[in-house]
Order: structure tokens, then sequence, then C-alpha cells
């Protein structure tokens, strides 16, 4: 009797199944739809990146420009550049150029003949090549605003920089505070955040202990930047939308070196 009652369960369990089936070919579904989907990076990297140089030792070589661009779609982004060097015979910065110019003091607007001055982008020191005769780079901290009251004509002279560019109480750090690219006086700006380097006459400057003061009264003779710049030792570089970073390789070697041939990858992440 008790086998009898088990065949019957198992009977029902089938037929339960049976019904399901049938149940699930009458309704179907309701819709099917399908995604293209694709992921795409905000940064781009262009230029030559497989690049060929040849360097003597004592000598600094350059390899050619690679560009970094921030395509805008999200928003300001941080880049890294580091690299997997390990000949220590060789030294491996980044470095960039930056274009002053004379400035009319009363709108800002360029003018004349501008020049053009090599900077350290990544590496150990911040360095500035190029440097008119009679002239002497800064770095000028804005640590308030572009209002006269604002204005300290506090400097540091490029070779006094010891810390990475900006640094923390300069505004212009800071994409939350600083209106390098919306108060009209640049309108041409893209990068948003960073330092700003001037010439100023080696006359121009009263030294101190403690700080040096540019005369503002002879700010005509001043080069101004026409775009902020980024010294990071870490190679930690801030992008803003629509902005690049472009930089070269630069390879200073021992004068002591060996003869030795390699690979030195740098990844941008």
């Amino acid at each position: 009797m008790k086998r009898n009652f088990n065949k019957k369960k198992l009977l029902t369990f089938g037929i339960l199944g049976l019904f399901a089936l049938a149940l699930v070919s009458a309704i179907g579904y309701y819709a099917m739809f399908s995604v293209s989907f694709s992921v795409n990076q905000p940064i781009e990297t262009s230029g030559e990146v497989t690049q060929t140089v040849n360097c003597l030792a004592g000598h600094t070589c350059l390899g050619t420009e690679i560009i970094v661009l921030n395509d805008g779609t999200d928003g300001e982004k941080i880049v890294v550049l580091s690299n997997d060097n390990t000949n220590l015979d060789v030294k491996v910065n980044y470095v960039s150029e930056l274009v002053l110019s004379h400035k009319s003091l009363d709108d800002w607007v360029a003018y004349d003949t501008p020049v053009t001055v090599e900077y350290t982008l990544v590496g150990d020191t911040f360095e500035v090549s190029g440097v008119p005769s009679g002239y002497v780079a800064v770095y000028y901290p804005n640590v308030g605003g572009d209002e006269d009251e604002d204005y300290t004509g506090q400097v540091i002279l490029v070779d006094d920089v010891d810390e990475s560019l900006p640094i923390g109480i300069d505004v212009n750090k800071y994409s939350t505070l600083n209106q390098y690219c919306t108060n009209g006086l640049n309108p041409d700006a893209t990068q948003c955040v960073g330092a700003k380097i001037w010439l100023v006459p080696v006359d121009a400057i009263t030294y101190g202990s403690y700080q040096d003061i540019i005369d503002w009264s002879r700010a005509n003779e001043f080069y101004f930047e026409t775009s902020l710049i980024q010294f990071n030792t870490d190679g930690n570089l801030v992008i803003s939308p629509n902005s690049d970073v472009t930089f070269r390789p630069q390879f200073e070697v021992d004068e002591h070196a060996i003869d030795w041939s390699g690979t030195i990858t740098t990844t941008v992440a």
C-alpha cells in the first residue's frame, strides 16, 4: 500500500512539470532588446609612442613630443607619469614649454614678441631654461584672488622652489577656488589649474631673507604667463576638461656612464 502511494506522488509532480512548461510556452516573452556597448577613456595620448634616443655620456638628450589630452567628457582628470628606468646612470625627467609675453596692464592682452622657456614638468627638481639675459624666472603664488587688495607682490625664485607647483596656499591649485579660466582676463585659457611663472628683470626684485617682492611699478617689463603650468615630483598632473599636457622625455646621462642600450617605458596612468 505504501509503495502505490509513492507512485501517485511521482505522477503528480510530473503533471505539474508538464503544466508549467505549457504555461511558459503559451506566454513567451514581453519584449527583447539588444545594446551595443563600448567603454571609452576620456584621456587620449598621441605622438611617437616608440622613440629611439642616442645620447653621449655627460649629455642631456630629449625625446619627441607626447600629448596627453582630456577630451572633456568626464571633467577634470588626474594622470600619473611614471617610468621603469633602473639604470642609475640615466636620470629621466619630463619637460614642457611655456610661452610668456608682455601684457597690457589695462586688459591683460598679450602683445610684443613672446618668449618661450622650457621647464620641468615631472622630475626631482624644478628648473626653467631659456630665460632671456637680465631676467630671472619667478613663481607667483596667487594667495587671494585677482583684485588689487589680494595682490602681495611676493614671489618665489625658481631656483628656490623645493616642492611641487602650485603650492598649497595658491588658489590656482584648486579648481573650485581659482578663477583663472572664468575671470575674463585669460579668454583663451583651457588649463585652469596650475602655477604662474613670470620672467622679471633681475633688478626689479627686492630680495629678502624670508620673501622676495617684485617692483610692480615695472610690470610693463615683465613677461607674464600665457597659461598655467604644473610641476610634480611624483608625476601627478591635473588636466582640465578640453585641455592637454604636452611634454618630452628628458634623459640626463652621467659622465661616467658605461655603454648601455635598453628600453625605458613611460606609463601614462
